[in-house]
């Protein structure tokens, strides 16, 4: 009895225990119901508000999109997918990630082991200073027997040659990456060595770097070929004594020449080098079936180019569109460098899908990115290649006076149109007066550099500028300056051109330590500071070969550390 009303208080409790189950589920399911109910509707009023939008035009929308924060950018992207399409199409997202600003000068001095930055103050940069690797210490080489420099730069990342010239490297100094470059056939070398003048040893007259992070994450390398030679050492060594003897008798019956005095061995074999350019046998540059007589550049080139999405050297063939810089003849007058501290290389620079190398011969080649038509690009002079805010900027500084050229593009014609001629002798002498004791000074550009190998000479009594008030930092061209006792009353200068500012109408100038910045649009003229490292050794040899303007890049170019 007393068992059997325990079993039906049981199918109670359990009973009662489902009803409540049931309750609940039915409760939670009613809730379910109205949180859909409320979401559906939700959804329903966002995606007739960004229906409402998408029916905008796209140029309108983006012009929307453009003026919000970076970050509310990349929230606005995800939003829908004609919002991305709007974004990636016009690269507006980009646009906040790519270089806007200057970082430093990345320089390579004369018989000093490796280049270094000379940085502009952390509080201009609009990333924190820690995130650019100044030093570029995470680089596979960082042997102080070992010399390196770089090559090139373009759009952030840097192109270098390093083990002493054995290899190409390209990093990026704001993300840390960096890859080498697999070996082209036929090159052995690419680089220069420090410690020598001549480079002819190089497999290639150029290597220059092609990336452009607003279109792609891939870069290319192109490597420029040295002028073709009529004859070569080793070609004439395996000729008979006899050959030779009658090709030496055909230079001496020739009017004295200071080249093949140089250039003859002790056995009399002549040994032209690249430098000289010597012939071994003279040939009329009139004569249509003359070596000389060829056109210059050819009207199809093979070149060498490196694909970072391919990850190999393709051989490539461009087609010259118009005429050509002239005869082989008439181009090799052109030294291949005119002067010994002049770069080891000749500059070139990126726009708007295309590279643009100045080459032996006072000419700019037009390298596209996409396509294998070239062209040639006479120049006005032996001087500077670079971007800046209105193009391409080709400029020289010679005997004061600052010519700037702009290429013009338009109406189907190109050519070198000259924007800006400057006497700056009145700036010659506002850079005096930041000398002490015939020593430059310090200014808020500094150079980077540890403090291996620092000499201690350098560091007494240099005095400093921080650049802060305007009356010590800047100068007019109408301004009185200053003049000290280091140099005459008449002096005009030794400025050299660093480079050109990507974004402001603004050239960077040195003479020969003291670096400025000069503004072509009012002639004022911003002294930086002085870029020779501690480190560097005094020598009567010192100076700077080449030097590239630095503008980091934080997003990834495919680079990985192999």
């Amino acid at each position: 009895m007393d068992s059997e009303r325990a079993r039906k208080g049981l199918e109670l409790i359990d009973e009662q225990g489902r009803t409540d189950a049931d309750a609940r589920t039915a409760d939670e399911q009613s809730e379910k119901k109205i949180s859909t109910s409320y979401a559906a509707a939700s959804m329903c009023s966002s995606t007739m508000e960004i229906g409402s939008v998408a029916a905008l035009p796209d140029d309108a929308v983006a012009d929307v999109l453009r003026r919000l924060p970076f970050q509310s950018l990349a929230v606005a992207r995800c939003v829908c997918k004609s919002w991305r399409d709007v974004v990636d199409a016009r690269a507006l997202l980009r646009a906040h990630l790519l270089p806007h600003w200057v970082h430093g000068v990345f320089i390579n001095y004369i018989d000093h082991e490796r280049p270094h930055l000379f940085a502009a103050p952390s509080s201009t940069s609009s990333i924190p200073s820690s995130t650019v690797d100044n030093m570029l210490s995470f680089m596979p080489t960082n042997d102080d027997d070992e010399p390196w420099s770089v090559l090139d730069h373009c759009n952030g990342l840097l192109l270098c040659s390093i083990n002493s010239g054995r290899n190409l490297c390209v990093c990026n100094p704001a993300t840390r990456q960096w890859t080498l470059l697999p070996q082209c056939k036929g090159a052995s070398s690419f680089g220069f060595d420090p410690y020598a003048f001549n480079t002819n040893y190089r497999c290639y007259a150029g290597a220059y770097l092609a990336f452009d992070p607003a279109i792609s994450p891939h870069y290319r390398v192109f490597l420029i070929p040295h002028m073709p030679k009529k004859e070569n050492r080793e070609k004439l060594r395996q000729q008979p004594r006899e050959d030779r003897e009658k090709l030496r008798q055909q230079e001496l019956d020739k009017p004295f020449c200071l080249d093949w005095f140089f250039s003859a061995s002790e056995d009399g074999t002549l040994l032209a080098s690249e430098e000289t350019e010597v012939l071994f046998v003279e040939e009329n540059n009139d004569d249509p079936t003359s070596v000389l007589a060829t056109e210059w550049p050819p009207a199809s080139w093979s070149l060498n180019v490196f694909s970072s999405e391919t990850a190999q050297w393709e051989e490539r063939v461009f087609c010259r569109e118009g005429d050509p810089a002239g005869t082989l003849g008439s181009v090799r007058n052109d030294p291949s460098r005119p002067i010994w501290w002049w770069p080891r290389q000749r500059y070139a620079a990126y726009w708007r899908g295309a590279l643009y190398v100045h080459c032996r011969g006072a000419f700019v080649t037009r390298l596209p990115m996409s396509g294998n038509k070239y062209q040639v690009v006479k120049t006005p002079t032996n001087a500077n290649i670079g971007r800046s805010k209105m193009g391409m900027y080709f400029g020289e500084v010679c005997q004061g006076q600052l010519s700037v050229w702009v290429l013009n593009e338009s109406c189907g014609q190109v050519e070198w149109v000259l924007k800006y001629q400057h006497d700056l002798r009145k700036q010659a002498q506002y850079m005096r007066s930041f000398y002490r004791d015939c020593k430059q000074m310090d200014g808020p550009w500094t150079v980077v550099e540890d403090n291996v190998g620092m000499h201690e000479s350098d560091d007494s009594g240099t005095e400093t500028t921080s650049g802060e008030e305007d009356s010590e930092s800047y100068c007019d061209s109408d301004d009185d300056v200053t003049s000290t006792d280091c140099f005459g009353e008449e002096y005009v200068g030794t400025f050299v051109i660093l480079g050109f500012h990507p974004y402001e109408e603004v050239v960077f100038l040195i003479e020969p330590f003291g670096t400025a910045a000069y503004h072509l649009n009012d002639t004022q003229i911003e002294y930086l500071g002085n870029s020779r490292p501690k480190s560097y050794e005094e020598s009567q040899f010192n100076g700077v070969y080449e030097s590239f303007v630095y503008t980091p890049c934080m997003i990834g170019a495919s680079l990985s550390q192999t």
